[in-house]
């Protein structure tokens, strides 16, 4: 074997380590607990941005794999208003691929996390992604 062709395979399976990498860090549930933001949805193509007077962040609460989903507003007076309605949900784990299976007291669905860090939240519903990011504001 040459030297080039020898790097080149040095190169090529250093290059495959750091894609499997990459991909299996897609997902850090670890990552779910806390406040998201909607920062945009899409859906057949198209991207929609929520145009809201006051913010609305979505507070999800762990207790792995088991937790609940709330909503919290930002008022006028920069105070936060909290649901009293909590939507319970559990974390479901097939084939590498995360999901949430959602249910409150008048619907159950489920979405796909398609990609979780501290910073970024991606979650597949039907044909629509939903795109959140950590808010700004301390809570």
């Amino acid at each position: 074997m040459r030297y080039s062709d020898f790097k080149k395979k040095i190169a090529m399976q250093y290059l495959l380590i750091l894609l499997v990498n990459c991909y299996s860090e897609r997902v850090q549930i670890d990552k779910l607990e806390g406040y998201w933001e909607i920062e945009f949805i899409n859906q057949n193509g198209e991207k929609f941005i929520p145009k809201l007077s006051n913010s609305i962040f979505d507070h999800y609460q762990i207790q792995y794999p088991k937790g609940f989903l709330n909503k919290v507003t930002l008022e006028l007076d920069e105070s936060f208003k909290t649901s009293d309605d909590k939507t319970s949900f559990e974390i479901e784990k097939n084939n590498d691929k995360y999901y949430i299976n959602y249910k409150s007291r008048w619907d159950e669905w489920k979405s796909r996390i398609n990609f979780l860090d501290s910073q970024k939240l991606i979650l597949e519903i039907g044909n629509r992604t939903f795109h959140y990011k950590r808010p700004k504001i301390k809570f």
